[in-house]
Parts: structure tokens; C-alpha cells; sequence
């Protein structure tokens, strides 16, 4: 009798979803970019690794997630994503009782361009940043902070989904 319970309220559950009209937004994202992406990121020489980084996670979670054939060539491609360092930048949010800070936050900026495979462009901004710890024994170490501008640019592009979702209704 359970059973025959839970099932009903599960197909019930399906249909209520289907019938609604609910869409993932990577469906309506893929539906925006094609098959085919041509991924290009301005690389600035003073943030060369961050760049790179962004360039990477990009064609990263273009390829695992959208399951898109990432091109190298613009004319082979169905739509254009570029990125940009905007900015990047380190606060210190906590100090202990001497005055050394214990806790950073690294926030990054990128501006989004892309044309999807209507021919519109379209672009926005998203921000991150990560949060992380200096022990008391140790210094703030570029090694933490490339860690931490790498953790906020994947928090910050995990947005870019979403928001060509949202430009393309």
C-alpha cells in the first residue's frame, strides 16, 4: 500500500515538473550556444596566470557541462564566449591581537561577452570571491592567493550558466 503511495505521489511529482514547464538552465544555455564554442579570454600581462585560469575553467565547464565541442578555429564555431579580468582584489577581514590579519578575501571581477548562435550579443559582469585562512605560524604566500583567486574565478563563472539563460528568454 506504501508503494502504490509513494509512486502516485512521484508521478504526480513528474508531472507537476513536465507540466510547468521547468527547464535546467544548462538545457537553455546549450539551446543559446550550440554545439560548437570558440572560447576566447583577453590575457593581460599583469595578470598572465589569472588569465590563463579564467580561459581554463571556461573551457572547463563549457565542455563537462554542456557537453559542447570546444573549437579552436572562430569560423567552425555556432557562438563566441569571451572573458576578461576586470579586477582582482585582496581584503583583509580579521586581525588577531598583535595586528596581523588571519583572514583574506580574494574577490575577482571578469566581464562576459558572448554571441550565441542567434548572432545577438549580448554581455554582463559576474563577482566571487573566496575567504581563507593565514595560519598563525605563517605569511599570506602567493601559492594561498593563486589557490584563492583560482577557487573565486570557478565560484564567479559558475554564475555564467544562469545568466545567459536568463539574456536568452
Amino acid at each position: 500500500m506504501k508503494h502504490k503511495i509513494f509512486t502516485s505521489f512521484f508521478l504526480l511529482f513528474i508531472l507537476f515538473i513536465c507540466g510547468c514547464g521547468y527547464k535546467p538552465t544548462s538545457i537553455i544555455t546549450k539551446k543559446t550556444m550550440g554545439e560548437k564554442i570558440y572560447v576566447d579570454v583577453k590575457i593581460d600581462i599583469q595578470n598572465l596566470n589569472n588569465s590563463i585560469l579564467i580561459k581554463d575553467a571556461l573551457i572547463e565547464m563549457l565542455g563537462s557541462k554542456l557537453d559542447a565541442e570546444i573549437v579552436h578555429e572562430k569560423s567552425l564555431a555556432n557562438a563566441t564566449i569571451y572573458g576578461e579580468l576586470k579586477s582582482v582584489s585582496e581584503t583583509a577581514l580579521e586581525s588577531d591581537v598583535a595586528g596581523y590579519s588571519k583572514i583574506y578575501r580574494e574577490t575577482v571581477t571578469i566581464s562576459i561577452s558572448y554571441v550565441g548562435v542567434d548572432g545577438k550579443g549580448r554581455n554582463f559582469t559576474v563577482s566571487n570571491y573566496y575567504d581563507f585562512i593565514v595560519s598563525d605560524d605563517s605569511v599570506v604566500t602567493n601559492s594561498k592567493k593563486e589557490e584563492a583567486i583560482k577557487l573565486a574565478i570557478n565560484k564567479a563563472l559558475s554564475d555564467v550558466f544562469s545568466r545567459i539563460a536568463i539574456n536568452s528568454l
